[in-house]
């Protein structure tokens, strides 16, 4: 298949994947979510009451919620604010949607390649997902820490945020794809350069040059 129509096709999969599959998906992947913004409130004077796909009726659309409680400190029993955040659905699949469709449709040479691609994608597809839609959870209860502390508003949780809503995401989602696809593409390699197979070559050096040993010998 020429290089054109694969984008085109990708391009055409991100875009029916991201309109049909994005509440289905965002439903799928709650549990991960829940895990990685709970990691992140153990850190912090937070705790996370729920995260749950919400449906709202004045759009018809869906949205992922997240509701936290935020302490002045870690072992105060009482908290001092509730807060809520969301995050639309169709931004949660965008991030499937491109990583899966530029690694997928991405040329592999054999079977093993596409393997590869498949077998190394998941742990950094997991990584990006941890950096991008749950930051977009968790900088509420940053920012209503920041605000009973009597310090700005704007935490570094809400900068990456923003970065993300300004066309971060899509750029982070690009350059893993691209990751995934340089650590596939390097494997092999690695397993050429291991010291099994430079042993092999003394063998193969003595049976193309016999004289040139035995005159070492």
């Amino acid at each position: 298949m020429r290089r054109e129509w694969r984008w085109a096709l990708a391009a055409a999969l991100a875009l029916v994947v991201g309109a049909t599959c994005a509440e289905p998906y965002a439903r799928f992947a709650l549990p991960y979510y829940r895990a990685v913004v709970t990691t992140i409130a153990r850190f912090h004077p937070w705790s996370v009451v729920s995260v749950e796909v919400e449906r709202v009726p004045s759009s018809h659309s869906a949205v992922l919620q997240l509701t936290g409680e935020v302490r002045q400190h870690r072992a105060d029993s009482r908290p001092l604010a509730l807060v809520t955040s969301n995050a639309q659905v169709g931004e949660v699949i965008e991030t499937p949607a491109v990583y899966w469709s530029l690694l997928l449709m991405w040329p592999a040479t054999t079977r093993g390649s596409r393997l590869r691609f498949l077998a190394l994608g998941i742990p950094v597809f997991l990584a990006l997902e941890a950096v991008t839609t749950p930051i977009q959870l968790v900088y509420s209860m940053a920012r209503a820490t920041a605000i009973l502390a009597g310090e700005s508003p704007l935490t570094i949780w809400e900068r990456w945020s923003q970065f993300l809503e300004a066309g971060g995401r899509f750029a982070l989602e690009t350059a893993a794809a691209f990751v995934a696809i340089a650590l596939a593409s390097a494997v092999p390699q690695l397993a050429h350069e291991r010291p099994e197979h430079r042993g092999n070559a003394l063998p193969l050096l003595r049976s193309q040059h016999p004289g040139r040993f035995a005159r070492r010998a």
